[in-house]
């Protein structure tokens, strides 16, 4: 901007704690010092509170004298601990001016050798004003913060989750949907954000046509705030939703049977291993669809162990669609499928992709366990072996699959229909 000074920094004015939080640093960005000053803890203070107060730009000058009796204040309160670090050097400036200039929350300090005059004090105000909303959409967003507290630290518990998730093969495969579960939450987060701003915008609103008199606008403006308020619950449920339904997910399994929609629970995995995988390899892309008939019921089986079935299936599927797109063969479009369907006794589940299919050499081995045809490092070849002991000895289903080299392949779960009681 063209304003000469070799120290700078931002107060600002907490009325309520009567604190001026000042922040300090060099013109090359090296930190001075971070004080917490009362409003009368000194003159200089108590002079930048009142030309604030008043909106006034506040200008004085020190020498070296008075510029040394102030770091030995400061270093009495227990503000900064060493002189030479303030100073920002091994000698105090000879001569400083400091100028301030106002804006809403704070003043713009500018300490410089020589006065600025007319045109650089125009300019530092034009810094400040830009400051001043720029600082205000920062403590609009601070506000935001504690309507977003559960969900954060519902996410906290997530990532310490995962933690615990990768000690083990069987749990290693959830690990993976941690950024795909972030991009699912930060979805109805948005929503959230965006309709508290405009929310609190009507409520601005409302408050001017009140204090008009105009009663009926006030209460058009409270509908709209109220439809704002329901779709922000609405969304909040939605991230609740998703945390409370992996938590319950990463955990070692009970045992326990429950009613589970499995359509819901094949969506949700779908995507979130799509986004997962996204997250951990920006060039990997593939096209996803399900195929869900809404004529499948809900059924007792164990959520968090089906879970990890869906997982390894949906992440072996875009495997093998992503190995066959690097032979760049034209017109290839990697795509897997994921459809559910009501038999007459049993609900079948199909995830099919459209890879280079399963040799027949290798076809009779897939279940056992460490048998992977993937390079070294990996695959453990655990995977499919625990999904077909879960399949078949947790839930009295079958596990299948049918592949064609060169065009697919399909896994296909079966899980009886028969009435199945929580141990």
């Amino acid at each position: 901007m063209g304003v000469p000074f070799f120290r700078c920094g931002v107060f600002i004015m907490n009325e309520k704690d009567q604190i001026v939080h000042t922040y300090l640093t060099t013109p090359d960005a090296k930190p001075l010092a971070v004080l917490h000053l009362g409003y009368e803890s000194s003159q200089l203070t108590a002079n930048a509170v009142k030309f604030w107060r008043e909106q006034k730009v506040y200008t004085t000058h020190w020498d070296k004298e008075q510029f040394v009796a102030w770091v030995k204040s400061l270093l009495g309160q227990g503000q900064v601990f060493a002189a030479k670090t303030y100073q920002s050097g091994e000698e105090p400036p000879e001569s400083l001016c400091l100028q301030y200039v106002p804006f809403a929350q704070g003043m713009l300090y500018v300490g410089s050798a020589e006065a600025l005059n007319e045109s650089q004090t125009d300019l530092v105000k034009q810094l400040a004003n830009a400051f001043s909303a720029a600082y205000a959409r920062y403590e609009d967003f601070r506000r935001l913060e504690e309507a977003k507290t559960q969900t954060e630290v519902a996410l906290s518990r997530l990532k310490a989750t995962q933690n615990q998730l990768i000690q083990s093969e069987k749990m290693a495969s959830l690990g993976e949907l941690t950024a795909g579960i972030a991009h699912e939450i930060q979805n109805p987060l948005n929503f959230v954000n965006n309709f508290s701003e405009v929310s609190n915008e009507l409520l601005e609103e409302m408050r001017t046509e009140l204090e008009n008199g105009d009663l009926g606008d006030a209460k058009m403006i409270a509908n709209d705030v109220k439809q704002n308020l329901e779709k922000i619950i609405h969304h909040g449920k939605r991230a609740d939703a998703i945390v409370k339904g992996m938590l319950q997910h990463s955990r070692a399994s009970t045992g326990q049977l429950e009613k589970t929609d499995i359509n819901a629970l094949a969506d949700e995995y779908l995507r979130l291993a799509y986004h997962g995988l996204r997250a951990k390899d920006k060039s990997f892309n593939a096209a996803f669809r399900t195929e869900l008939d809404p004529e499948v019921p809900e059924i007792n089986l164990m959520p968090q162990e089906f879970g990890r079935v869906l997982v390894n299936l949906i992440n072996n599927a875009f495997y093998t669609v992503t190995q066959k797109k690097k032979e760049n063969i034209p017109g290839y479009e990697p795509t897997v499928t994921v459809s559910t369907r009501k038999l007459e006794d049993s609900i079948e589940l199909r995830v099919r992709d459209n890879g280079n299919g399963i040799p027949e050499r290798v076809l009779d081995k897939i279940f056992q366990p460490f048998f992977t045809t993937k390079p070294a490092g990996q695959g453990t070849g655990l995977g499919l072996s625990l999904a077909y002991d879960i399949i078949t000895k947790g839930h009295g289903g079958e596990l299948k699959v049918e592949t064609k080299e060169g065009e697919g392949t399909e896994f296909i779960i079966c899980l009886p229909l028969r009435k199945m009681e929580p141990k």
